[in-house]
């Protein structure tokens, strides 16, 4: 794929609810510097129907013979600094991935991120949920290389090389589900939410993806919740019914990296 941003076609997609931040607004329209891009909002009540309506429009736009270099999408509560689409698809190119998300902290106080690790055989729970300050101790962008175990984005704010091929194989899908638990004696729901599962299937291909920090963003809620430092009162996600976790995911030899620029948005 090229490396030049002036000749690059994205389509870039969000789905939301109808209730677009203003920083998620201008994240949306200020994504490129270059203009090359093609947007569309997808709002309803059915997450993955959504991501699948944008999945849809992009597959269509090859199928008919227009041009899709990559796609992309940003959730409609998630703030990212200007230009944030031209340096996501520049790193996905450095590393020579083909899918890469942006980690985004969930909307609460301990400092967790929707992006796992997926323990091979199991897809209804991971082996653990990567926090803040287990990120900090990672590389800017990393990948299941620095982890030992098959990575699972989030789909707040990712980009993938567009294949027609490997595109019509996949699509997004929450699965649910009520199991007995013998140890605790008693029912409990178990959920694979859309992102994991999109992202096992891009694994089962044997794709490449990552993750990084690379690009600063804000997941908006009652508060802004940032991913340009090490925070939560979660040093790891212990929290796993089947597995508690007594240290951090990462490896000692990852060490300490240096932090993002600072958002403005």
């Amino acid at each position: 794929m090229t490396t030049d941003r002036n000749s690059r076609r994205v389509f870039l997609g969000m789905p939301g609810y109808g209730k677009q931040t203003a920083a998620a607004g201008r994240a949306l329209w200020r994504a490129s510097a270059v203009g090359n891009v093609c947007i569309e909002y997808a709002a309803g009540s059915l997450l993955s129907n959504n991501f699948n309506k944008l999945w849809c429009t992009a597959l269509n736009m090859s199928h008919r013979g227009e041009r899709v270099d990559y796609f992309a999408m940003l959730h409609d509560d998630i703030g990212a600094e200007d230009f944030w689409l031209d340096k996501l698809i520049d790193e996905l190119e450095a590393k020579q991935l083909d899918a890469l998300g942006v980690v985004v902290p969930i909307k609460d106080h301990r400092g967790l991120t929707s992006i796992s690790l997926h323990e091979p055989g199991d897809n209804w729970e991971v082996n653990c949920r990567l926090t803040m300050q287990d990120v900090f101790k990672l590389p800017e962008t990393f990948t299941a290389d620095d982890l030992g175990k098959p990575l699972l984005l989030n789909t707040g704010c990712w980009v993938c090389r567009w294949d027609q091929n490997w595109c019509r194989q996949v699509h997004f899908e929450i699965n649910d589900r009520i199991v007995f638990d013998v140890p605790f004696n008693c029912y409990r729901p178990q959920v694979e939410p859309e992102d994991w599962f999109f992202s096992r299937q891009l694994n089962d291909l044997g794709l490449r993806i990552g993750a990084t920090r690379k690009i600063a963003v804000k997941h908006q809620g009652e508060l802004d919740f940032m991913n340009t430092h090490a925070w939560g009162s979660s040093e790891f996600d212990n929290e796993s019914p089947k597995r508690g976790r007594t240290t951090s995911p990462v490896p000692e030899a990852a060490g300490q990296h240096e932090e993002p620029e600072p958002l403005e948005v």
